[in-house]
C-alpha cells in the first residue's frame, strides 16, 4: 500500500493563488497611452459574475485607449488580456476563442496560469508588469519544481 502523499510547504507556497498576476506587455500595448497603462497597472479589478471558461471578465476602472478604430482579428493566446470598446478587461481563459479583434494590453505569464483557474466571482486582482526574462525564469523555476521529487512529502 502506498502511503498518503501531500505537497511540501515549498510547493504549496509556489502554487498558492496569486492576487497580483504578473503580466508581460501585450501586442497592442502601444495602442494605450501611458496614462491608460498607469490606470491598468494601478487599479484593482473584481472578477465579474459573467466570467466563464472562455474569459474572465473584470469590473473596475475602464481603460481608455487612444485608438478607437477596429483592428483585424488575429490569433489569441491563453492569458491574453483584451480591452473591448467599453474599456473593461477580459482575461482569455482555457476555452478562449482562437481569434479576437480587441487590442491586448497585456498577457498573464504562464507561471501564473494556475491562479487564473482558482479565481472566483468577486475576487479582487491586480496586475504587475514583468519583463520577458523574468517571465521565462519564473516558468523554468515552476517546471523544475513540478518535476522535482521534493514536491511531495511521504
Amino acid at each position: 500500500m502506498v502511503g498518503k502523499r501531500r505537497l511540501a510547504a515549498q510547493a504549496l507556497e509556489k502554487v498558492k493563488i496569486r492576487k497580483v498576476l504578473r503580466v508581460t506587455s501585450g501586442p497592442q500595448s502601444g495602442w494605450f497611452p501611458e496614462s491608460a497603462q498607469k490606470v491598468f497597472y494601478e487599479s484593482t479589478y473584481r472578477v465579474a459574475e459573467e466570467s466563464n471558461r472562455m474569459g474572465i471578465r473584470l469590473q473596475g476602472v475602464a481603460i481608455p485607449r487612444a485608438s478607437s478604430g477596429e483592428m483585424i482579428s488575429e490569433g489569441v493566446a491563453l492569458g491574453a488580456i483584451q480591452v473591448p470598446e467599453g474599456g473593461l478587461p477580459i482575461v482569455l481563459f482555457v476555452e478562449q476563442q482562437t481569434t479576437g479583434g480587441y487590442p491586448k494590453i497585456a498577457n498573464v505569464i504562464s507561471a501564473d496560469f494556475h491562479s487564473l483557474g482558482q479565481l472566483r466571482p468577486r475576487d479582487e486582482i491586480r496586475f504587475e508588469r514583468v519583463d520577458w526574462e523574468t517571465a521565462r525564469a519564473l516558468f523554468v523555476e515552476q517546471e523544475k519544481l513540478l518535476a522535482s521529487e521534493e514536491l511531495f512529502l511521504e
